[in-house]
């Protein structure tokens, strides 16, 4: 969580916005403490499955994958700016952070691939976190394309999951 906000000071900032190597520490940070956390080396209660949970597991985690696959077309870890382009095609017609809902789904998908109880129970903690980390996004996006962005989110109601406006 404190990568998470790291990477929003990072963003919103001036001066940090303009070093992209640190932005990424600071998510491989985050990324990396919630992938750890559910593994099998980490004491913790699991559930039982009697083996469905690769299955399941495995196809929410998938689908968090192919909904980060945004994130190799547009400039991460950079503050908006009035030249960037608006994407409102392909994964952002569905919802506004794509990448965020790859994360939040990966997440799931790997918890449950572990049977981990703790990492099933965090994940609406991610989730609320990465809504709020996509409300000093959007206020910086606001600013910086104006009336396009503001019709685009009016128009894409979800911001990490779809048709939520929350």
């Amino acid at each position: 969580m404190f990568a998470l906000v790291g990477g929003g000071v990072v963003l919103s900032h001036k001066k940090t916005g303009k070093h992209q190597l640190f932005g990424i520490i600071v998510v491989f940070l985050f990324v990396l403490g919630r992938g750890i956390l559910v593994l099998p080396g980490c004491p913790q209660p699991r559930f039982e499955s009697g083996g469905w949970h690769w299955f399941v597991g495995g196809i929410i985690f998938i689908g968090g994958l192919v909904f980060s696959i945004p994130v190799f077309f547009i400039k991460p870890l950079t503050p908006p700016n009035e030249q960037m382009m608006l994407v409102t095609t392909g994964f952002y017609r569905i919802v506004r952070n794509p990448i965020y809902l790859g994360e939040v789904l990966w997440c799931l998908g790997w918890a449950i691939m572990f049977r981990s109880i703790i990492g099933v129970a965090l994940v609406p903690l991610w989730w609320l976190a990465l809504l709020l980390h996509t409300l000093v996004e959007e206020e910086m996006l606001k600013r910086a394309l104006g009336q396009p962005y503001i019709n685009y989110a009016k128009k894409v109601r979800g911001r990490i999951i779809p048709g939520l406006p929350i």
